[in-house]
């Protein structure tokens, strides 16, 4: 059983394995498979199905299908045209040499360096490293069709490039893949768009970046949605990824740094500002999101007024 690991947003940094742009024939079948990274496949044309695990999608052109790591997949291609579609094989992170693998030998049988084909027992032991705030489903209609084609052309033409940075460039163009992604998803405030309680969940985050500087808990922003302050929490929770406390101090953190950029203040007046009257509760804080005190962050941006 391969370890499951969390990181936040703010972390990705995406390592590129493969990039194909395929054709399937029509009424062909590609054989059952497992594989060891997360996989993001476009259909720009045809139609067909494909099972993961138990469970069976339907998929036709402007599809997103997305395989993670260890997951039994199979597809089957309608008889009536062929499939053209793209695939880029990823992870999150780089997991270190030791975790890397060929696409080449282990998912398309060519003979590794020793002459044979990969040894595939160590990679089902690698571990399976998601996004804690990005719940992508296994397909998704995306609205922007035109950028999700190019952004996947791109990645294409990048990763056939002979260049010594094309890794750089495959980085940029995974996460503007991935930016793409969280657009079809979530909303601006960082809401899912298709949650149950997403009016409520907005209305709420509306109040907080009008009264941030007041005193906010669930009890108040339950009692504005009719709802129990327990049960609020919890859809808070399953819309944002967050608790109502932690997108509260977003909030006041970013117009905290807001205003000492502006370089107005002094860091007393921006905590009372931001609605955090405790200075050295308000530098805690700020220090422990940022990496560095208040002061110090106002002293690094300095030279941006000179």
């Amino acid at each position: 059983m391969s370890e499951r690991l969390k990181i936040d947003y703010r972390t990705i940094s995406p390592y590129v394995r493969f990039v194909h742009e395929i054709e399937l024939p029509a009424g062909s079948r590609v054989p059952d498979r497992v594989i060891y990274d997360h996989e993001l496949i476009y259909v720009v044309q045809g139609s067909g199905s494909i099972r993961i695990e138990n469970r069976l999608h339907t998929i036709k052109g402007g599809d997103l299908v997305y395989i993670q790591p260890h997951l039994f997949n199979k597809m089957t291609i309608d008889d009536e045209a062929p499939m053209q579609c793209f695939a880029v094989h990823f992870d999150y992170v780089f997991l270190g040499e030791g975790m890397d693998f060929s696409p080449y030998s282990v998912y398309l049988g060519l003979p590794s360096d020793g002459g044979e084909p990969a040894e595939e027992k160590w990679l089902g032991q690698r571990p399976t490293v998601e996004v804690a705030d990005l719940d992508i489903p296994e397909t998704l209609r995306p609205a922007a069709v035109q950028p999700f084609y190019e952004a996947f052309r791109e990645l294409r033409i990048r990763f056939e490039e002979s260049r010594m940075d094309s890794w750089i460039w495959l980085k940029a163009g995974m996460l503007r893949l991935i930016g793409l992604i969280h657009g079809e998803l979530m909303t601006k405030e960082g809401v899912r768009i298709d949650h149950t309680h997403a009016d409520l969940v907005l209305s709420a985050i509306a109040y907080m970046e009008e009264h941030f500087t007041e005193k906010i808990n669930a009890g108040l922003l339950a009692k504005r949605a009719a709802l129990t302050p327990k049960y609020f929490g919890t859809i808070f929770r399953q819309a944002t990824g967050q608790s109502i406390s932690d997108y509260l101090l977003r909030l006041r953190l970013e117009e905290a740094k807001r205003l000492l950029r502006l370089k107005k203040y002094s860091v007393q007046q921006v905590a009372e500002r931001v609605g955090i009257g405790d200075l050295y509760y308000f530098s805690k804080l700020f220090k422990r999101a940022e990496g560095i005190s208040p002061k110090r962050y106002g002293a690094s941006i300095s030279w941006l007024g000179e």
